[in-house]
């Protein structure tokens, strides 16, 4: 008959913040105990908490200027000349 791990530590009086250590052939095992804090996880979201209404209407913009837009060619720098390392002949 196998026992589970689990089984076998509930079998156990652990404490909390202790680690447990023992040798199963030429295996060391360590175990570390942990206290459970679900308590103090937040409570979930209900609709009855939400306070603030998610509908609402927003003015349209105001136009604040108009632009004339003409496509040219970009003007490209000037392809600056890269001195070579080493004696010059």
């Amino acid at each position: 008959m196998s026992l589970s791990l689990v089984d076998a530590l509930q079998q156990v009086n652990l404490e909390a913040g202790r680690i447990y250590q023992c040798r199963v052939g030429k295996l060391r095992v360590q175990v570390c105990v942990e206290e459970n804090h679900w308590d103090l996880l937040p409570a979930p979201l209900e609709s009855a908490d939400v306070m603030l209404d998610p509908w609402t209407d927003l003015p349209a913009p105001q136009a604040v200027a108009l632009t004339d837009v003409t496509l040219i060619t970009p003007v490209l720098p000037d392809i600056p000349e890269i001195p070579i390392d080493g004696p010059q002949r």
